[in-house]
């Protein structure tokens, strides 16, 4: 695994939070409420009480010898296909939020028609490297059956690599179904996709069903554990650290069991409960420290490591948006995090999207993909012919040296400002959200649907309409 971080954690530090986690592992258990995940474990000599399974040091050991450093995903557009683990910062955009943040603040349900649009935007941005499962989860379209419409939607509207459901395990085989019809098999990764834990210290069992199918088939699976400090975990971020760190590593043990050298994509998170309300706290200090410090772990596994995004408390495109989710991608991107979910779009709390802030974040986004590339020093970058030719008199402005590079040099951002005063003060559009929806408009109407075979577009369609009993 390349190393591409900034901040270190000191590795005495890792060691003992390993320590700790195996000790949670073997004498505590973690509950896999799943007769078949049971089973795997009963068949491989763990010791089993219930549903709760404990773990021995050389198992845990075992089964990380066996996890990829580095993986690829296969996109319907050969050219868009990701390596994760390979020292790029990956990026998809919010998952998950059932509402949409509109600019006037009013909060609505959301829709497939926001799906669809969200889709056309990953599929036109120059920063998100694939889209999530649930970049908003629609009211207009049956809760059991909206996997369906959403990959459909992600399929038709991208060819960028793909994020599979884990809502059950019949949405993952019904994932993997749609793969095949695409790829002609799944022999090699195709799709990757979220496992969230529950905290404390177990899963559920739609979860380990959908991580069962994934692994088995070879598909990489991203494993995420997380509390809330202080109700549904420890106060302390040390604490949190041990808890999530083993309720991870037992499920990373189940897919190595199942299939070994199955990809996984490990996952720790920890925000505070507020604890005036007993509310979720995102995008704070807490929140970024984690980041910190599983990246690290992430590293001292051999595990390509994924984080949070473009997090926020707030709603609306103000000095906290952009504070909070700056604070939290550039840890990511400093601590070198493979993979960041949430990377564009997310309000308050992870519960809602905004189309704006989406807009607004792909300028961060592309900020820190620049910000993490290696400086040049080859000797063309070094100019000292030109250096020694200009001497102490004339202007690098007109030179073809400058010439060359003046488009590629520097970044460009998209949304922010970049002129003097008086020019900003006869600007028509001062107002971020302002300048935003207009970029949006222009993004969706110079969109162009990918090309896809008609016949494997029908046959696409006819299976969602098949599984949706139309």
């Amino acid at each position: 695994m390349i190393n591409r971080a900034i901040i270190n954690v000191d590795k005495s530090i890792l060691d003992q939070l390993h320590v700790h986690s195996l000790t949670l592992l073997q004498d505590t258990g973690i509950r896999f409420p799943s007769g078949k995940a049971l089973e795997v474990f009963k068949g491989r000599g763990f010791r089993v009480d219930g549903q709760t399974v404990y773990f021995k040091e050389n198992d845990i050991a075992a089964t990380l010898a066996t996890v990829p450093a580095n993986f690829s995903i296969k996109a319907r557009n050969p050219e868009k296909s990701i390596c994760i683990g390979g020292g790029d910062y990956m990026m998809a955009p919010g998952y998950g939020p059932p509402f949409i943040i509109e600019p006037t603040g009013e909060k609505r349900n959301a829709t497939l028609a926001d799906v669809h649009k969200f889709c056309k935007l990953v599929q036109t941005s120059k920063y998100l490297d694939f889209n999530s499962a649930i970049v908003v989860q629609p009211d207009d379209v049956p809760a059991k059956t909206a996997y369906l419409d959403m990959l459909l939607g992600t399929i038709l509207l991208t060819d960028k690599p793909l994020m599979g459901s884990t809502s059950s395990g019949n949405a993952a085989l019904d994932s993997l179904k749609l793969a095949d019809m695409i790829w002609g098999n799944t022999n090699e990764p195709v799709m990757i996709s979220l496992v969230d834990s529950l905290s404390p210290l177990q899963y559920s069992q739609e979860s380990i069903d959908s991580l069962m199918v994934y692994a088995q088939a070879g598909q990489p699976v991203i494993i995420h554990s997380a509390c809330s400090l202080g109700s549904s975990g420890p106060i302390t971020i040390a604490g949190s650290l041990v808890i999530s760190n083993a309720t991870t590593l037992a499920g990373v043990c189940l897919t190595q069991l199942l299939n070994p050298g199955s990809p996984i994509v490990y996952g720790l998170g920890g925000s505070p409960t507020e604890m005036r309300t007993g509310g979720y706290v995102n995008a704070s200090p807490e929140d970024a420290k984690h980041t910190a410090i599983v990246t690290a772990l992430g590293r001292y596994y051999g595990i390509p490591c994924r984080s949070q995004g473009a997090l926020t408390e707030s709603f609306c495109l103000d000095y906290q948006a952009g504070m909070e989710s700056a604070m939290m991608m550039t840890t990511a991107a400093v601590s070198g995090v493979d993979l960041s979910l949430h990377a564009c779009g997310t309000y308050g709390s992870m519960l809602a999207m905004s189309f704006e802030k989406f807009i607004a974040d792909e300028d961060l986004c592309g900020a820190l993909k620049k910000l993490i590339k290696p400086v040049e020093f080859s000797e063309e970058a070094l100019a000292m012919d030109l250096i020694r030719e200009l001497g102490t008199s004339g202007t690098y402005l007109m030179q073809d040296h400058t010439v060359k590079r003046c488009r590629t040099e520097f970044f460009e951002p998209v949304l922010s400002t970049r002129t003097i005063h008086s020019q900003w003060q006869q600007t028509e559009l001062r107002e971020m959200d302002k300048r935003a929806e207009k970029i949006l408009k222009s993004r969706l109407a110079a969109y162009e649907r990918p090309d896809i075979d008609p016949l494997l577009e029908r046959d696409l369609v006819n299976f969602v309409n098949q599984r949706k009993g139309i």
